[in-house]
């Protein structure tokens, strides 16, 4: 995707774009490769149990699933090779096992299993990514429309939000890991903030809810990225995960589910794409593929049951942060991408001469609501505030 854009007078086109987060809770650079956050060990009496049951069973081979990124998706395996590879990756799930602590036990299994083909995956991040991958009916593509330019249609590829929530929902005991609710944590006295949970967004959101109902959060990050050496072919990815989830749990590869890709628009020249016409329809698709994407939020005024671990919650979802560099933060805000312009900050109305000063009073910050938004973008007034003459899907959001 082009991310030039109309900004106001003294645009520096060069100027280096530091990257920013919209909620420094989440730190994850990129949501395609595998960190260990966190490593525990299983029991030994669990390990050697499962060691046990499994050293006799017969061989079986298996299919690895192709990359998600050809073009076209083929089947999958749906289930796991054998009951020896589930039991496993249930297991290194289970108790949250390092790689290295699950190729120890792989090992392990190998060398005292005396069988011809080994049952389990040939790593622990061998399995990881078999789970990953693993084919489901709730993870199948649509293809929606989203603009016609220059006679040219281009096209969301992209998967239902709730099946994607359902998808991640279904990882064995991954409710071990599952806040439903505030958590108020203190020390001496004193309010302090660990997970998502912790937060006060958290407890105004869940207060806002009906009783009884459960607040769901959502996270979402997007990138345009380059698909070749040299620069000229880019695929834009937008995932999800669930805020609910412990950060250690989250930041690992089956916890995040890819949505789609966004429709990345081509200018016929270079004359084009520097044209007001060009930029507002990149604007354009980009929040129409939000707002298909994110349908389910925005209609989603009584919530909708989902079953967690065999069991029945009433939830409410909530976009509660989105991770992006400032190009990206610029497209989802619709705020000017120059940090030149008046009113460069993505939360506030801040002026640019005013943002290095500490001391600013609480009646001297203003900051960027929906209502303002909505209101300065009526009355075609959004230059003094420094956003595009485009309507803000967000501004639909509860």
């Amino acid at each position: 995707m082009d991310y030039e854009s109309l900004h106001e007078d003294n645009e520096d086109p060069d100027e280096d774009l530091h990257e920013v987060l919209f909620e420094d809770t989440l730190i994850n650079e990129d949501l395609h490769e595998h960190e260990e956050i966190l490593e525990r060990s299983s029991s030994d009496d669990e390990v050697l149990s499962f060691l046990n049951e499994h050293s006799n069973s017969e061989s079986e081979s298996f299919t690895t699933s192709r990359d998600i990124l050809e073009e076209k998706v083929s089947e999958v395996n749906a289930n796991y090779p054998n009951e020896a590879y589930e039991d496993f990756m249930i297991l290194v799930t289970k108790h949250r096992l390092s790689n290295a602590t699950g190729n120890a036990i792989i090992r392990f299994f190998n060398k005292h299993a005396n069988l011809n083909k080994s049952l389990l995956p040939k790593s622990t991040e061998q399995g990881r990514k078999y789970m990953d991958k693993m084919n489901q009916p709730s993870l199948d593509y649509q293809k929606t429309s989203i603009i016609t330019y220059n006679n040219v249609e281009y096209y969301l590829y992209h998967r239902n939000l709730i099946d994607c929530i359902k998808n991640i929902f279904s990882i064995p005991n991954i409710n071990q890991d599952f806040a439903l609710t505030f958590e108020n944590l203190e020390v001496d006295g004193e309010k302090i903030y660990n997970e998502q949970n912790t937060a006060m967004w958290w407890k105004n959101t869940e207060n806002s809810l009906p009783t009884g109902a459960k607040l769901l959060s959502l996270i979402l990050y997007s990138d345009a990225t380059n698909v070749d050496t040299l620069g000229k072919s880019q695929l834009h990815p937008i995932y999800m995960t669930i805020g609910n989830i412990k950060n250690w749990r989250r930041n690992k590869p089956d916890v995040k589910q890819l949505l789609g890709y966004l429709p990345t628009l081509s200018a016929s020249d270079n004359t084009d794409k520097k044209s007001s016409k060009f930029k507002k329809a990149v604007r354009e698709s980009f929040h129409n593929s939000l707002r298909i994407l994110l349908d389910p939020i925005i209609k989603s005024d009584n919530g909708f049951d989902l079953a967690l671990q065999d069991e029945i919650f009433w939830f409410f979802p909530r976009i509660s942060v989105i991770i992006s560099d400032w190009p990206e933060a610029s497209s989802f805000c619709l705020t000017y991408k120059s940090s030149n312009s008046n009113h460069p900050c993505h939360f506030c109305l801040v002026s640019k001469d005013n943002l290095n000063v500490i001391d600013l009073q609480d009646n001297e910050v203003e900051l960027r609501t929906h209502e303002n938004m909505i209101t300065h973008f009526e009355q075609n007034s959004e230059h003094s505030v420094s956003i595009e003459n485009v309507y803000n899907t967000f501004w639909d959001f509860p």
